[in-house]
């Protein structure tokens, strides 16, 4: 699936400094046309990171600091100016004529949806159409690693770490990779919002596996704690290939890929939304992008790990007081980056952008931790080699 198929509503904002180094591809073929535009000139959404080159210096589309495009209020609705940029940003530009193959986790796939959407547009301006095409998949974490250990992807999105057994089969048909943290998710479980109004709007780690676990054999709210109503339940959740599923199976019933047989299950988050909103008795649970994004069909549940009901929010998530935490990555070929300068384009773009591609999102920041563990993983790929110039 395309990124043009998937929703680029759904990003996440990721607050992450900016990573020293450049990957280094090759000069723009030829200068860009005489610029009608100048810094300081408004432009539109529709031209997001495009970019001109003005003299000895470039300009850049880009949102006007204070403005969103989830603004709540009219005067910070975005807008959009001609900005001075920098000669990396014209250089991560400069790939042309080329195709990106993305997969895997449905989770992650928003966040670099926009990334490629925008890296596109930037390489597209520079090359008058004739850019690089970025596909984005979301056949799940293990659909993904399965297709990036055959070599068919030059990158893949994972809500969780690469299993021992994804190891030895990237291993055994000689793919060389590496990991790149890229954000923090936080699972939500969601319920029809009918519930709420009936009572339900806390669970505790202990009613959730009591839910979800295999063998179990509730199927009214009722069963699930006294003065819950008299409910039918029925349950959605993620495919057993997506990252989402060996997350929330590890974290809610101790063993990841153990649940009850009789879900109704999906690699697109979006049919959980679907399922849920539409039956009174619906719960389900997906990364907390998609409750936010969808808080007016379902509603996300407080969790109760042993210290109170706690909300699913970017706070939470960052400080480990809610229960259903993860990091998110991309995996990105080794091969890849040596072969296709676009690849190692696209990854650095992707880093060096990555807090202003996520203002349209509400993922989770990452930690000063994590952020120099992002510039060690970035520091791996900058050291790989690059294709040779012709």
């Amino acid at each position: 699936m395309s990124h043009q198929s998937q929703t680029v509503r759904m990003a996440r904002g990721i607050a992450v400094a900016l990573v020293a180094g450049t990957i280094a591809v090759a000069a723009p073929t030829a200068s860009a046309a005489s610029p009608t535009v100048k810094a300081g000139d408004s432009c539109k959404k529709s031209q997001a990171y495009a970019m001109q080159k003005v003299g000895s210096s470039y300009i850049r589309c880009e949102i006007v600091p204070g403005t969103s495009l989830h603004a709540s209020t009219k005067d910070k609705e975005a807008k959009f100016r001609w900005t001075a940029s920098t000669v990396s940003q014209w250089t991560f530009s400069s790939a042309q004529n080329a195709t990106i193959r993305m997969d895997g986790s449905s989770t992650v796939a928003p966040l670099s949806t926009v990334a490629a959407k925008y890296f596109e547009t930037a390489t597209n301006s520079v090359h008058k159409g004739k850019g690089v095409k970025v596909a984005v998949g979301i056949s799940g974490t293990g659909g993904g690693f399965e297709k990036f250990c055959k070599g068919e992807t030059d990158i893949s999105n994972a809500s969780r770490k690469i299993s021992s057994k994804e190891i030895a089969a990237c291993a055994a048909n000689g793919i060389q990779y590496t990991e790149v943290l890229i954000a923090n998710d936080g699972l939500s479980v969601v319920v029809n919002p009918s519930l709420v109004k009936k009572g339900v709007k806390c669970v505790t780690m202990t009613e959730l596996k009591a839910i979800w676990n295999d063998g179990s054999t509730i199927t009214n709210w009722s069963q699930v704690r006294a003065g819950f109503p008299d409910q039918r339940m029925r349950l959605f959740g993620a495919g057993t290939d997506s990252g989402t599923f060996d997350a929330f199976t590890e974290m809610v019933n101790g063993r990841a890929k153990v649940a009850r047989k009789d879900v109704d299950t999906s690699e697109d988050d979006n049919v959980t939304v679907r399922g849920v909103s539409s039956d009174n008795g619906g719960i389900g649970y997906f990364g907390l992008s998609y409750a936010i994004e969808n808080a007016k069909k379902v509603t996300a549940l407080q969790v109760d790990k042993g210290a109170g009901c706690v909300d699913p929010t970017k706070a939470t998530v960052q400080n480990g007081s809610y229960a259903l935490s993860r990091p998110l990555f991309i995996y990105v070929k080794n091969s890849s980056v040596s072969t296709n300068e676009a690849v190692g384009a696209f990854v650095q773009f992707y880093v060096e952008n990555l807090k202003q591609i996520s203002e349209d999102a509400v993922f989770v920041p990452l930690t000063p931790k994590q952020r120099t563990q992002l510039a060690s993983d970035m520091a791996k790929i900058t050291k790989l080699p690059t294709p040779k110039k012709k």
